[in-house]
This record gives structure tokens, sequence and C-alpha cells, in this order.
């Protein structure tokens, strides 16, 4: 690694005098002290957790929002499996009368149930439990499935605790959504499906139930050659699709593709949050572009993502790259991603780190993902100012952290092939 320039030399002695703590994380090597940072950010993490599990009022925080997020979504379409009509819950109208059925006392919680049915098969089990004990039940699975990605990449104790104490895995968790399950179900899709295709094979088909997120993943496959692994995909999702045939009736499906239509037309209206979408679609629309503008610029973008993946794969044999490529790539491919899915970044960011310490950092990369660990936390107050696209600037700095070492790769092959 380059030595440090004079100018580096006098802010890394200037931060060190007057505020030791962040010039240790940002100019020391040292584990300890990352390993600290991320234990006083879990034990604040679970004291937020406790203090709000125990100060709720008939299941509602002091923000006035109902304690687990958007969980009261996911536990009312699981006790709606074992209803009649269940493809009338895909109705707007309908579904908040069941919410408001379940949770009383509320106007209104603007949401509606976009899932592909099969996602029914997986939250079902919820119904099971009381909200409050299927909400930690809810939280435990995503950790554990998570947790079982990141020891799949990186077998180190102190990696697991600095990204798990992210405060995009906090995010995830407080919103009661899917980001750990959708990062998981990536990140083992994406690791070694030539060697495992199996395990690669059935996360990408499970992942049929956030489909937006596993576009890239047959070209991935395709281009590195990966036909076990793209057939048990195809398989495992097609699966899914007939076990909720069966289980739901066929008019089930018809009626998911109504809504995703309809919700559609509700992503480019001027009343949508964007400041919580990480898409460069989302950061655009912030800013004040017109949807159809932003629109195209974003589908351009998603295939320049497509060519990235295409080449990482095809071109590049080493296993860690291809995943930062892809999980890179995934999110930002599609319009519709919301913040509560930057977990996804963290993996593939753990893995920048992985190789940065057994081949050194590249310039600004240690700060960048410091920078990045703790910056979602400040999406609903930053984000939300009128015209600053945080969340989207935040999505564009984890793409270029994550995808800056397989982009270098490829040029590195293009100069060995050069005459």
């Amino acid at each position: 690694m380059a030595e440090a320039s004079p100018i580096q030399g006098r802010i890394h002695a200037a931060v060190s005098d007057q505020f030791p703590l962040i010039a240790a994380l940002l100019f020391e090597n040292r584990r300890e002290t990352f390993v600290g940072a991320s234990l006083i950010a879990v034990m604040l993490y679970a004291l937020l957790i406790i203090f709000g599990a125990i100060n709720v009022n008939q299941l509602e925080t002091f923000g006035g929002t109902v304690f687990g997020g958007d969980f009261v979504v996911f536990w009312t379409a699981a006790n709606s499996v074992f209803a009649e009509n269940l493809a009338t819950i895909y109705s707007t109208d309908n579904f908040e009368a069941r919410l408001a059925d379940n949770f009383p006392g509320r106007d209104t919680f603007n949401v509606s149930w976009q899932y592909p049915p099969t996602m029914f098969l997986l939250v079902a089990p919820f119904a099971a439990l009381p909200y409050l004990p299927a909400l930690f039940a809810w939280w435990a699975a995503n950790l554990v499935l998570f947790t079982a990605a990141i020891r799949t990449l990186w077998r180190d104790g102190s990696a697991l605790l600095i990204a798990l104490a992210s405060a995009a895995v906090f995010q995830g968790l407080i919103t009661g959504q899917t980001g750990l399950l959708t990062a998981s179900l990536l990140a083992l899709a994406a690791y070694k499906p030539a060697q495992k295709p199996l395990i690669a094979g059935l996360a990408a088909g499970v992942l049929t139930v956030k489909p937006q997120f596993g576009l890239l993943i047959p070209i991935a496959f395709a281009a590195a050659g990966c036909w076990r692994a793209f057939g048990v995909a195809a398989i495992a999702g097609a699966s899914l699709a007939v076990f909720s045939i069966l289980a739901f009736g066929v008019d089930i499906w018809p009626a998911w593709y109504e809504a995703v239509l309809t919700h559609g037309g509700r992503l480019q209206s001027e009343i949508f949050p964007y400041y919580k979408v990480i898409s460069p679609y989302g950061g655009l629309m912030v800013i004040g572009a017109p949807s159809a503008v932003a629109m195209t610029l974003q589908a351009a973008f998603a295939f320049s993502l497509c060519a990235l993946v295409f080449l990482v794969w095809r071109k590049i044999g080493d296993w860690d790259l291809r995943l930062m490529a892809l999980c890179a790539a995934a999110p930002l491919a599609t319009p519709y991603a919301f913040y509560y899915e930057l977990p996804i970044f963290v993996l593939p960011l753990l893995l920048v780190a992985k190789r940065a310490t057994e081949t050194g950092w590249l310039p600004g990369e240690r700060a960048g993902l410091i920078a990045l660990w703790a910056a979602p936390l400040f999406i609903t107050n930053f984000g939300h100012a009128w015209y600053v696209p945080y969340t989207a600037v935040l999505t564009g700095a984890a793409f270029f952290t994550t995808a800056r070492r397989p982009f270098l790769a490829l040029q590195d092959k293009r100069t060995e092939g050069a005459p």
C-alpha cells in the first residue's frame, strides 16, 4: 500500500490530537477498536428495542407507529392465509380493513400487500403466534439466516460482530422488513454456485418471493456456466409457484399481477416517499427530475449493471469478486427498492474488508467502509429533507465501494490481454 502523503500525515496528526477514537477508527488497523465500537452499537440497539418493547402502549410507540414497523404487513398476511377469499388481500382497501381489525384505533396504515403468492408460504407459520412473539420470532429467523450467510463468507468472530452491528442491519430489523432475508438469499445464491449448486440454486429460487432482486442472477449464472445452479433455481422457483396455486388457488396470481400494476402507477406519483428509495430513480425523483426522465436513466443504468455482472462473471474467476459485483448491482437494477434493503450491501462490503486485510487497502476504502457502517442511521432524518437525495447518494457510495475491486479486476484482465 502506498505511503501517506504529507497532507494525509498532517490530517492524521490533527485528528489524532483532537479526536483519538475517530483517529483510531480511520487510521489504525486495530481490530480491538472496531470490535469495541461494534459492541457499543449492539448494546445501544438492544437497549432501544427493549425500551420500545417495554413502553409500547397498545403496540404503539412514542412516534405513533406500531412497534415492529412493517411486520404488521407480514403478520396480517399470515393470518389472512387461513381466511376466505385470500385474493382480495391485494386490494388496498381490503388490506387496510384487515389491518384495522388486527390493530384497532388507527386511522390508516398507508400500506398494501404486493408480494407474490409464494410469500404466503414463508409468512404463514408466524400466524401461529400473537403479534409480539411473532415479531421476535421473525427477527430471530432473519438474524439466524443472516449470520449463516456471514459465516459462509468469512468465518471470523470479529467480522461477524462488526457486520451485525452495522446501521443497515439495525434498520433492517426495526423496520420489520425483509432486508436481512433478501441479503442472505442473494449472497448465498452468488457464493460459489459452481461448487455449491444446490445451496445457490435453492437460495435463488426462494428469492423469487422478492423477484426484483433476482433479475441479474440468471445473467450471472449463465455467464459463468453455472447451469446446475441455474436448473435448481428454476425448479425451486417453479415449485414454490405450483405450491402456492395448490394451496391458494389459481386466482391468486392474477390478483397479484393487478396489484403490481397499480403499485407501479403509485411509484410515479408525487406523494411517494422517494427519500426512502435507494435506486437512481429514487434519487432523481428527490431532486425534482421528471418521472419519465428518471425512469429512462434508471433503465439505462440497469442495462449497464447487466453488462458489469455479465463481464465479471464471464471473465473473472474469483468468487469473492463475482459476489461483490452481483450484490452491488442487484439492488440498483430495480427502481423499487427501499432503505431497509441496505443489508444487501453489508455482505459484499464484508468481503471488501476481508480482501483489504489480505492484500491491503485501496485509497479511501477504509474510511468509506466506516462511513457506510454508520450512515444508514440518518436516512429518515437527512433523507426527509427536500431535494436532498441522501439515501440514493449513500447507496451510490456503497455501490462504488463494493464494485470497485471487481471493476479494477476487469481492467487488469483487459490490460493482460492487450498486445
